[in-house]
């Protein structure tokens, strides 16, 4: 601690920074962060008020504050690793992971303890991974397991790191050296199942739930794959049991609903979130699960009220706004339009090559030559919209990916276009969120292959949402079939409408489209031997 201990300003900082501290244990981030702020305005040259301060502004999710006190404070204590280290977490989560390599490595060159490089190695690697340097990282990860063997979860980054060089048995190898440490941790088992799935490999996938004693995180971790896996009937019985063991749990009375909802038994899933929502007033999740059961038993109008009651929670509710449109849809009333904008508020647009190239055809080609080494060699993500086809893990954007790099470019000009041409409407769910300075919430790549397709579906953590076609199959230039073209308006659970799809648009190489995230979506299957490539992101406002 540098300056004067005795003084009083230091001693109410550091009574400030025990308060902060009692309630960052709490997770109570917000109040500790207040606390920490005021033990930093009285004693500015306090480092461990200022390492929490940063600290907590990372779980907090406010990255660019984070990373601007960890900076200062390095700037008074130059030779503070543990503040490099967290730097560094924060510049991985913050999409910058080439900053944080370079800042990493010259950590690892300072005297640090043993556990503290062991850490050090684990973030590098982490760095590494996110910019698809997968064999380096493993070079970490093993230079870690050396330092500090008993470091949490080392051998899941490895699993992953592994996945990202197609080497899948070793992958599985190193989840069950993490089964076999933690055989109670759900996330372990969630991830071990999730890749037994990608891999086909029905002989042991879920099986790990059966080999160790019954917990219940494990049992909702169990039911929530037979609930993707689409067996009804399997996670009804596990949720059900949950849920009457405690009648409290609300992810178990969720899963009841979801199972019955499968299962077509509408009238029983009504009743079960009815006693959910007595017991959970005014969440937004259960609320937003009624309102579609409602549409399924043939009120709109109750669902308009039950999507209001959620709105009412979260104003930018995505999976409430998707409903209601629905709901607006079945009663042919106009706000439907209002709300989706099919024609105005769903936009095209067809980038200029990014700079050095005179064709976008070549541009594309080069991209996609690139993508396809990042693509896994497995069947996709249970847990995804994409069927018959693989995406890319973590986000593209950010990653150093160069040519990605030159596109996002384009991109970021037909964002702030189609931004800037948005209507100003304080009263729109979509209009009224629109900022001039934006940031990406995620970033993928899918590959859709010969009878591929997405389900209908919509983006609950976006406000923009898009795809920017790399390659196309043949077969979109049907323009009576439409197949592979993009779908708007049709929902994804089971309704017949009179006109289900809104409208629906051809996908072209080099053309982006951009719409909204609350609007329902997916793809029109194709056959054809070339795959459909494509982009996506979410955006989101950043308000300045």
């Amino acid at each position: 601690m540098i300056g004067d201990k005795t003084s009083p300003l230091m001693a109410r900082a550091a009574h400030l920074l025990r308060q902060g501290a009692a309630l960052s244990e709490q997770a109570r981030d917000a109040e500790a962060i207040a606390y920490f702020r005021q033990a930093v305005k009285l004693a500015p040259d306090f480092p461990d008020a200022q390492y929490e301060l940063g600290t907590a502004l990372h779980r907090a999710g406010q990255m660019e504050d984070a990373a601007q006190v960890f900076i200062k404070l390095l700037s008074a204590v130059p030779a503070h690793v543990p503040a490099k280290l967290a730097l560094g977490g924060v510049l991985i989560d913050a999409k910058r992971p080439a900053e944080a390599e370079l800042l990493l490595r010259r950590a690892l060159g300072e005297p640090a303890s043993q556990r503290l490089k062991a850490a050090l190695h684990t973030n590098l690697a982490l760095a590494l991974r996110r910019q698809r340097k997968d064999e380096e990282a493993l070079e970490n990860y093993d230079s870690a397991t050396s330092l500090d063997p008993a470091l949490p979860g080392l051998d899941i980054h490895k699993a992953e790191a592994l996945q990202n060089l197609n080497r899948y048995d070793e992958a599985i190898t190193a989840y069950r050296a993490a089964l076999a440490r933690e055989p109670l941790n759900p996330y372990v088992h969630r991830l071990y199942n999730d890749l037994l799935y990608r891999l086909n490999r029905s002989d042991e996938y879920l099986k790990s739930y059966d080999r160790v004693p019954s917990t219940h995180d494990l049992q909702l971790g169990k039911a929530q794959f037979l609930l993707q896996d689409k067996r009804g009937e399997e996670a009804y019985s596990i949720y059900r049991n949950l849920s009457t063991g405690d009648p409290g749990d609300k992810i178990a009375a969720a899963g009841v609903a979801k199972a019955l909802i499968m299962m077509k038994c509408y009238g029983e899933a009504a009743e079960a979130l009815d006693v959910a929502l007595a017991r959970h007033i005014g969440d937004v999740g259960l609320l937003s699960r009624a309102a579609e059961v409602a549409i399924l038993q043939g009120d709109p109008q109750k669902a308009l009220t039950l999507c209001a009651q959620g709105l009412g929670v979260a104003r930018y509710d995505q999976s409430c706004l998707a409903t209601m449109s629905i709901a607006f849809r079945i009663m042919e009333d106009e706000r439907d339009e209002t709300l989706n904008g099919y024609d105005s508020h769903v936009q095209v647009f067809d980038l200029e090559p990014p700079e050095g190239f005179s064709r976008m055809e070549d541009f594309n080609a080069e991209l996609c030559a690139s993508l396809n080494r990042m693509h896994p060699e497995t069947r996709e993500y249970i847990n995804q919209s994409l069927r018959g086809g693989t995406q890319t893990s973590d986000h593209i954007f950010g990653a150093g990916h160069v040519l990605v790099e030159l596109l996002q470019q384009r991109i970021a000009e037909a964002l702030r276009r189609y931004i800037e041409a948005l209507k100003e409407d304080n009263t729109h769910p979509f209009l009224s969120r629109r900022s001039r300075h934006f940031a990406y919430s995620g970033s993928w790549s899918s590959r859709l292959k010969d009878c591929g397709f997405h389900v209908n579906h919509i983006h609950p953590q976006g406000w923009i949402s898009s795809c920017y076609y790399i390659g196309v199959p043949d077969a979109v230039k049907d323009e009576k079939a439409r197949a592979g073209w993009i779908k708007f308006g049709e929902p994804a659970f089971d309704l017949i409408l009179k006109n289900p799809v809104r409208r629906a648009i051809q996908p072209m190489p080099g053309r982006l489209v951009l719409f909204p995230s609350y609007m329902w979506h997916g793809t029109i299957p194709f056959h054809g031997a070339t795959p459909r490539t494509t982009i996506a992101f979410d955006v989101v406002p950043a308000y300045a």
